[in-house]
């Protein structure tokens, strides 16, 4: 077995965690909610009915989320409804930097890489413009795609690198390390996949992929996978999950694009699904009532979601509290049960072999993840 990979996929906006996974037979969902923002149980838009449940009320993936459900059902993915962050706070912004920065210097998977000593010239991948603050403090490869990190015969440098050593020269200096390390990269990159006469050949995926937003982002971190250079960590983001307005039609082309294309990304892997470990996170989720234009404002509590052979799926874990009026925090929102350091916590124990110092003053909560 290959050394373990962490890929982590950040829903930016604020996805509405009672729509992904919905408890459909909650009498207080029910009243909140007009039909057209609920997972319905019977008809032929209902959701996918999951076969281990936190409590009596019949949760129900979003019907537009099949794949995801067949990865659950055939113990690949798991599901952990009510984590987020221990303290309230609705801001994206404030939201965002303290779930990556986790309370830490730097960027929770910045001080994990470190303490993983990984080598390899692609030790880093941040799949798009910038590399998240969940990095910050880590060496990363910050590019849309791989071939924007190769300085190929032809070509003075490629915009990834010339965007890098600007910033190394900023103040006249010596090259930094990083750059050393992305000119590193860049020829191993040549080396593998540069084709004389006809540049960076085109990765050819082992399945048919959907034809969305996420399709170039995850094959490149299949690509990076299967080219063995070293990587232990890739991260990228979603945006759009921030429906005040009309969500339930925003709401399904998110969620359906999410679940073909990560399904096409698991198939494509291969052999591979045994070294990986994929995250699903936002910042927040959403209020339990909708609001006045369709859609629901920032809410608390979120879910997330684990896929790996390693983790033993088809479960839904963690504790529901509840969608009563005193359950609720603040009388509105879902309320926080488990805290989401504990599940990344139990993915860098059990999955990438980190097992204490990533997140300070946390003594982690087992929750059964890869029991």
């Amino acid at each position: 077995m290959a050394d373990p990979i962490l890929v982590v996929i950040f829903l930016r906006g604020g996805a509405d965690s009672l729509s992904l996974v919905a408890p459909t037979a909650d009498a207080d969902y029910i009243t909140a909610r007009p039909e057209f923002l609920r997972v319905l149980r019977k008809g032929e838009d209902a959701g996918h009915k999951l076969t281990d449940a936190l409590a009596d009320v019949d949760f129900r993936l979003h019907p537009a989320a099949g794949e995801l459900a067949d990865l659950f059902h055939a113990g690949d993915l798991s599901i952990l409804h009510a984590t987020g962050l221990t303290e309230a706070t609705r801001s994206h912004f404030d939201a965002e930097a303290r779930i990556e920065r986790a309370a830490g210097d730097g960027g929770w998977l910045g001080r994990s890489l470190a303490a993983l000593k990984a080598g390899g010239p692609l030790p880093a991948l941040a799949v798009g413009t910038q590399a998240p603050e969940s990095l910050r403090g880590a060496h990363t490869a910050v590019a849309p795609d791989l071939s924007e990190l190769m300085l190929a015969p032809g070509h003075w440098l490629a915009p990834a690198l010339r965007a890098r050593l600007a910033e190394g020269f900023g103040d006249h200096g010596p090259l930094s390390a990083p750059i050393t390390q992305l000119l590193t990269l860049s020829q191993a990159l040549q080396d593998r996949f540069w084709q004389d006469g006809s540049g960076m050949r085109p990765y050819v995926p082992g399945v048919d992929w959907p034809e969305t937003a996420l399709t170039q982002p995850l094959q490149t971190v299949a690509q990076a996978i299967k080219a063995d250079m070293g990587l232990r960590i890739a991260t990228l983001d979603f945006g759009g999950w921030d429906t005040h307005v009309n969500q339930a039609g925003a709401f399904r082309e998110l969620l359906s694009t999410l679940s073909r294309t990560l399904m096409a990304f698991w198939r494509d892997l291969g052999p591979r699904q045994q070294d990986v470990a994929v995250v699903v996170q936002s910042e927040f989720g959403r209020r339990l009532r909708a609001n006045a234009s369709g859609g629901t404002d920032h809410g608390r509590a979120g879910a997330m979601m684990v896929l790996g052979p390693q983790a033993r799926g088809g479960r839904l874990l963690g504790r529901w509290p509840g969608l009563a009026n005193d359950a609720l925090e603040e009388g509105a929102d879902l309320a926080v049960t488990t805290d989401y350091r504990d599940v990344l916590a139990e993915i860098l124990s059990a999955h990438m072999g980190v097992s204490a110092g990533i997140f300070p003053g946390l003594t982690p909560r087992p929750l059964g993840l890869y029991a």
